[in-house]
């Protein structure tokens, strides 16, 4: 083979470089790869299997079938076909995702989500895996802050596509979709292409190929200009976190259903929100995502009135104490 455009040794440096900056894969990590079939999929496999023997890595593929598309079960087979070529485990699972979003009244992107997850978190479990790093490319990072942006978002919902998320890593975020899926081409890799990525009824798809395109006739560099300030924010996130993490063992006290939290001498608003939201994350058992209009309705509470959410959550104030129970 002959890498011209995009030669291997310069995307490996930029991988390399990436892991170390983000301490995303330590040597002789076991590692789940999620692998669709896609390029960008199939980009990651390809280069976390190169530097496989330099960290002393051991990967599965996981490949998750959501039984969408009549090509589900060829891209399943194609991807087994590569794990096997290249001497890798392969683990997958099947689900028929539309009939999970039938019975619980699910958009088709959130119920794949939703048990893509599970088998994520299975494989984890049974495979004893370290990390499971997924194929998320620096667009995918953009797509998503514009998404959250335009709907409204706090600090960290703009930044929720970090290089790491708990056991979810993304050693390829660094990395642009063309310039990924330029050197599969001229490198004669084979992927697949999933052709619901062009249909613009889905939000994402609609931000993929008219927002940014029109965004780039003021800025051809919005992507990586887009992926600097993004990590300025992820850093500025990362800092009010480990703020708000100490705050919150010294004011909060959780009994039961019930946190009591002293909030009156504390003076920063976006201190207070995250320390509320953990408090509500840790009474629902991470199982309530709260809003940002919500989060101000507890915030801004006073002696006289409650504030009730979704038969879930209830907080009131006592004494200048704030009161937040589980239902």
């Amino acid at each position: 083979m002959v890498y011209s455009i995009y030669p291997m040794e310069e995307l490996l440096k930029k991988l390399k470089s990436f892991i170390d900056r983000n301490r995303l894969i330590p040597e002789s990590s076991n590692i789940g790869v999620g692998v669709s079939g896609g390029p960008d999929s199939i980009f990651l496999l390809f280069m976390l299997n190169k530097i496989k023997e330099e960290l002393n890595l051991n990967l599965t593929v996981l490949h998750f079938n959501h039984k969408i598309r009549e090509e589900a079960d060829e891209e399943e087979l194609f991807v087994k076909d590569m794990a096997e070529k290249m001497g890798l485990n392969f683990v997958s699972k099947t689900h028929n995702v539309i009939e999970f979003k039938k019975e619980h009244k699910l958009s088709l992107e959130e119920a794949a989500r939703i048990k893509r997850r599970e088998f994520f978190l299975k494989a984890k479990k049974t495979l004893s895996l370290d990390f499971i790093a997924t194929g998320h490319t620096m667009n995918d990072a953009i797509e998503t802050m514009l998404m959250h942006l335009i709907k409204g978002s706090s600090l960290d919902g703009l930044v929720s596509l970090k290089p790491k998320s708990s056991f979810f890593i993304r050693p390829i975020l660094c990395f642009k979709k063309d310039e990924i899926q330029s050197f599969l081409d001229e490198n004669n890799i084979e992927y697949k292409i999933d052709r619901s990525n062009f249909e613009e009824k889905y939000t994402r798809n609609k931000i993929r190929h008219k927002l940014i395109p029109l965004l780039e006739e003021f800025n051809p560099n919005i992507t990586e200009t887009l992926f600097r300030e993004l990590n300025i924010l992820n850093e500025d996130s990362r800092f009010l976190s480990d703020l708000s993490e100490i705050e919150f063992t010294k004011r909060v006290r959780i009994i039961e259903n019930r946190a009591i939290l002293n909030l009156d001498d504390l003076d920063y608003p976006s201190i207070r929100r995250r320390i509320i939201s953990k408090a509500v994350k840790q009474l629902t058992g991470m199982s309530y995502s709260i809003s940002f209009e919500n989060l101000e309705r507890i915030n801004n509470i006073d002696e006289n009135t409650e504030v009730h959410l979704r038969k879930i959550i209830k907080a009131y104030k006592r004494n200048g104490k704030l009161i937040i129970e589980k239902w």
